[in-house]
């Protein structure tokens, strides 16, 4: 989604025009409220500043592109126009042990972790969904990182080709279960060197 699709830009810093000549009150965090006087009661706008819903901000920097924009991807609950209170980065394990989480609505999570890369530098990542009792065992350190996919839905293997500014997500493989998901493509084994590049998915 771009800024064409938007209400139309003023010089005015900090003020978006909206129907009946209101504005939005920007906040630190680059969120916009409905209006000036309501922002401790109501949740956000996200500012459309030349952005599609993977390229969203992300202040945090703690996820990488893969699999960050295939887990985007892959949610169910798409984030476009309005922000909300569940956002969700979290960072767990180190090395090729990593696991990611983003937020995917107020019951479930998405997790996901680097697989690999061809020497091109497309990166291969394997995503799933999980809900958010598989997410608090995971932060409390009660579960492993490869029993979360094991509990997980929806796994998918992704790829990210990154170049000249863009991103291009392709679907590698679908899993019915969690058990179809290749061993080696969990953590924590260690990140494939893959000598050519994966096929994409028949749809």
């Amino acid at each position: 989604m771009s800024d064409t699709d938007g209400p139309e830009r003023t010089k005015q810093p900090g003020a978006v025009p909206v129907e009946g000549g209101g504005i939005f009150q920007s906040r630190a965090d680059g969120q916009l409220h409905f209006t000036p006087e309501s922002v401790g009661s109501t949740n956000p706008i996200s500012s459309p500043v030349d952005a599609t819903p993977l390229e969203e901000d992300e202040p945090e920097g703690i996820i990488p592109p893969s699999p960050l924009w295939a887990m985007k991807d892959k949610r169910h609950e798409q984030w476009v126009m309005f922000g909300h209170a569940d956002r969700l980065r979290k960072r767990f394990g180190t090395g090729d042990g990593t696991i990611y989480v983003i937020d995917d609505g107020k019951h479930h999570c998405m997790i996901g972790r680097r697989v690999g890369a061809t020497l091109d530098g497309c990166i291969y990542s394997l995503v799933a969904r999980i809900d958010r009792d598989t997410y608090i065992s995971l932060e409390a350190d009660a579960i492993t990182a490869q029993a979360a996919f094991a509990r997980s839905r929806e796994p998918a293997l992704v790829a990210t080709a990154e170049g000249d500014g863009v991103s291009n997500l392709f679907d590698i493989d679908n899993y019915r279960h969690p058990d179809d998901i290749p061993v080696q493509y969990l953590p924590p084994h260690a990140f494939i060197e893959f000598a050519h590049d994966l096929p994409a998915a028949e749809h």
